[in-house]
């Protein structure tokens, strides 16, 4: 397999599995690749470049690590970059109302993503989340600047990686239904794939299971099949990761779910 910066973490991992060993030798936090649900939600949309970034190490030493376990390198590929550099605080006029340290929560196996989502509901347009962490979130900011978040990032001291998010009169988690078709268009997509459709349902999983759940059907969708999910809510965190993965959505929302149509562009 050839890669080079933009190739995903995820499509390294499933060609070779011995390449979070790989990762975990440039640094320890990449153990968590082993579990399959931090797999799936940390990974699924990052880069070699993103991880670069995670593991604070270069885009380099990682090509050429994975070449020594049989991955050829695209010539040129490698592209250097180290992790946020350190930028004097007079750089920063960024007022915080309110900070949340990932990293014990992280020592302890547990996933803060939910605990970000819930404190970011709670605050007002240009209101800003500190989240302090020992890597840069890349995951979590691709997602968060899809829903129109403002983020800035900056290493204070080794170790330490500050993550501003700000939100804007356009960030609200709710916006993201304003993607939803109307009832003609959803029925004429559902028209199209009848017959061809792979039905899950997901309404019963606790978070981030019906993510995980999705992606895994995703990842074995037969061609010409459309995914039809029965959720109990818009999955706003799911909608930029079927983008990266060029799959199209339509969805309609009633009182006691949400249908959602997912299908190849």
């Amino acid at each position: 397999m050839i890669i080079n910066a933009d190739t995903k973490i995820s499509t390294i991992v499933k060609c070779d599995v011995r390449a979070i060993d790989v990762l975990m030798d440039l640094n320890p936090l990449f153990k968590k690749l082993k579990n399959p649900i931090f797999r799936k939600v940390l990974a699924s949309g990052a880069s070699v470049a993103d991880a670069a970034k995670i593991g604070n190490c270069t885009v380099d030493s990682i090509l050429t690590n994975l070449h020594g376990i049989g991955f050829d390198i695209e010539q040129g590929a490698g592209t250097g970059g180290l992790s946020p550099k350190v930028i004097p605080d007079e750089q920063y006029d960024i007022i915080v109302d309110e900070t949340y340290d990932v990293r014990p929560d992280l020592a302890k196996g547990i996933d803060p993503f939910k605990n970000i989502m819930n404190k970011l509901s709670h605050l007002g347009t240009n209101q800003t989340l500190l989240v302090l962490n020992s890597f840069e979130p890349v995951p979590l900011i691709n997602i968060l600047k899809s829903q129109n978040y403002r983020i800035t990032v900056r290493t204070k001291e080794p170790g330490v990686i500050e993550t501003y998010i700000t939100t804007t009169a356009d960030s609200k988690l709710a916006d993201v239904g304003a993607e939803a078709p109307d009832t003609d268009i959803f029925n004429g997509v559902q028209e199209k794939y009848s017959g061809n459709f792979v039905e899950i349902d997901v309404r019963a999983l606790e978070m981030p299971q019906p993510m995980i759940a999705i992606l895994d059907q995703l990842d074995k969708l037969p061609q010409g099949k459309a995914l039809y999910v029965h959720h109990k809510k818009v999955p706003v965190y799911l909608l930029p990761e079927l983008k990266e993965r060029h799959f199209k959505y339509i969805y309609k929302q009633t009182e006691a779910e949400v249908t959602l149509l997912i299908y190849p562009e």
